[in-house]
């Protein structure tokens, strides 16, 4: 399964290329199956790390990551919980 987490461009280096961001990580992609174009601050969605293929709503797009913020929440106090309970 594929999670979709929605990256924010934060620099524009040529016509098919663009860095973007998501939880602190950059990656430069490509944006060649891409048909309209991308502009700092947009918000896509990209396939294997490397290939823009949607570029999203922003509120849609800060709706998502508020949703995978409350995850790691979860998941991190699951983590934990195990960690503490297999120590006992």
């Amino acid at each position: 399964m594929c999670l979709a987490i929605p990256s924010k461009v934060v620099e524009l280096i040529n016509n098919d290329r663009v860095v973007v961001e998501r939880y602190g990580e950059r990656l430069e992609v490509s944006t060649g199956l891409m048909t309209e174009s991308l502009t700092v601050g947009d918000y896509v969605v990209l396939r294997a790390r490397a290939h823009v293929v949607a570029k999203m709503d922003p509120q849609a797009a800060r709706e998502a990551l508020s949703l995978f913020d409350e995850l790691a929440e979860q998941l991190a106090g699951d983590i934990e919980f195990k960690s503490n309970h297999e120590a006992a």
